[in-house]
């Protein structure tokens, strides 16, 4: 993947896959040192998660999901399940395309 530019940061994602239920993870990593910047998604446990569907955490990330958008990495669903006391937000990733 493309290095990008998040909040002034030069990052690469990665997808990745959680070892409990092999849904989608993804990671950004700072560059060029690889260190782990973020894990973009949170797993849910839902069943709508798959190998391209998956929560992001806008959370602990404010403007993910905006950015994921606008360089056309991910796509939201306008659908949001909660955990504890924050809402996630449901994307298609578009890694495989």
């Amino acid at each position: 993947m493309k290095t990008l530019k998040f909040k002034n940061t030069e990052v690469k994602l990665s997808f990745d896959t959680y070892r409990n239920n092999g849904t989608l993870a993804v990671l950004m990593n700072t560059v060029p040192d690889d260190d782990l910047y973020a894990v973009i998604t949170v797993n849910l446990g839902s069943l709508l998660q798959t190998d391209s569907l998956a929560f992001v955490d806008e959370n602990n990330l404010p403007g993910i999901g905006a950015w994921l958008k606008k360089n056309k990495i991910a796509s939201p669903l306008g659908y949001k399940e909660r955990s504890g006391f924050c809402q996630y937000e449901l994307y298609a990733f578009h890694h495989h395309a």
